[in-house]
């Protein structure tokens, strides 16, 4: 009885088995694709790779090369005049980490299709040392962000001095940004406006 017992049970278990094969419970699921950052991210051996890289992790929306066009040590952001007065406590203590969160708060409010986008003119790079270089220029800085009381584009003139370390990559070690008209919207203004 005992072994009649088991055998049935045994045929129970296959016909399920083969019920819940049919049912399409054990077949392969067809995987997901990745989540991709695009990243044309170039070694910064010139401060002209830097620029590049800044520009691109802003059309890529690619937070981390964004973060590496900065210096790690004592990076310092100099915001327009204006922006300094109307948000003078969040640039009081702004550092790369204040860079960090802005910008992945900005694009965490961004949709993945949204275009963004940075354009340089009139720029200008001064090698200062061999292993330092001023470089200025107009921008205009496109990004179609969801936060409808914040202007999608900004405008104004930036100077950064660039850094190169001891693998002779360079960084920004210095960013100033000045407004060129009174009404324009800085992109100190963005920042600030994305910091918390």
């Amino acid at each position: 009885m005992h072994k009649k017992h088991k055998k049935y049970l045994n045929q129970l278990f296959v016909i399920a088995l083969i019920i819940c094969a049919g049912c399409g419970l054990f077949d392969t699921r067809n995987p997901e694709n990745p989540v991709t950052v695009r990243s044309t991210y170039e070694p910064p051996t010139t401060p002209e790779a830097v620029l590049r890289n800044l520009t691109s992790s802003i059309q890529e929306k690619n937070s981390s090369n964004y973060q590496k066009c900065l210096s790690t040590v004592q990076y310092v952001y100099v915001p327009d005049s204006k922006s300094q007065g109307l948000y003078g406590t969040i640039f009081q203590d702004w550092d790369i980490n204040s860079e960090k969160f802005y910008y992945e708060n900005l694009i965490s409010q961004t949709n993945a299709e949204a275009s963004s986008n940075l354009f340089l003119s009139n720029a200008v790079t001064n090698q200062i040392t061999p292993d330092s270089a001023i470089y200025t220029a107009d921008y205009i800085i496109v990004f179609q962000h969801n936060k409808t009381s914040v202007p999608k584009s900004s405008v104004g003139n930036m100077k950064l001095s660039l850094k190169a370390d001891e693998n002779n990559f360079y960084y920004i070690l210095k960013w100033e940004d000045f407004r060129r008209n009174d009404s324009d919207f800085t992109w100190s203004e963005l920042k600030a406006n994305f910091s918390n």
